[in-house]
């Protein structure tokens, strides 16, 4: 047998059965074997980047709100479709919108709300007594008795403005009186 006749049959130890080389039929001694990869250092290796999501979601958008254009942040921009949907009546929507409201802490009861109150202060009650009553025991009627102690605390507190204010007042005249001597 000459080479060829190997190359043909596959090998030696094969029996001797026509084999034809050509389309999708290579040489059964080169058939599985190991070559030498082209170089790749050149090929882009990620060509679908992943986007980067904390940044997309930053980035102003451009919406048109009342017929104008404007920049909004996604989520105001989610929120306005929402509200839109939730004026249409949707029930879904509705849904969303309230989930979005409690997750935002819109719909609990803040102790804002208490301090933006109107109170009527009984009559005869100087103002400061009454923010003073308020704050500590709440809003009137008060009781009398408790009344009478910040009443009296209050009154107490007066006289000694005004001794400090007479105080402060004689202090100022010796001192000018002081530098007119010199």
């Amino acid at each position: 047998m000459n080479k060829n006749d190997d190359e043909a049959s596959g090998g030696e130890n094969e029996p001797h059965e026509t084999y034809t080389v050509g389309y999708c039929k290579p040489p059964k001694a080169t058939r599985f074997g190991v070559r030498a990869q082209p170089s790749r250092a050149s090929r882009r290796r990620d060509k679908r980047r992943t986007p980067d999501i904390a940044t997309l979601l930053e980035r102003p958008i451009e919406a048109r709100i009342g017929g104008k254009i404007t920049k909004l942040h996604p989520h105001e921009a989610v929120l306005h479709g929402l509200f839109k949907r939730v004026v249409a009546g949707e029930i879904r929507a509705i849904k969303l919108f309230l989930e979005e409201c409690k997750r935002a802490g819109l719909l609990d009861r803040s102790s804002e709300v208490v301090n933006r109150a109107v109170i009527e202060v009984p009559n005869g009650v100087p103002m400061l007594l009454g923010k003073r009553l308020v704050e500590h025991a709440g809003p009137p009627p008060w009781d009398a008795e408790l009344f009478d102690k910040f009443k009296a605390e209050f009154e107490r507190d007066l006289a000694h403005i005004e001794e400090l204010k007479k105080q402060a007042k004689a202090t100022s005249q010796r001192v000018v009186h002081h530098d007119q001597d010199i």
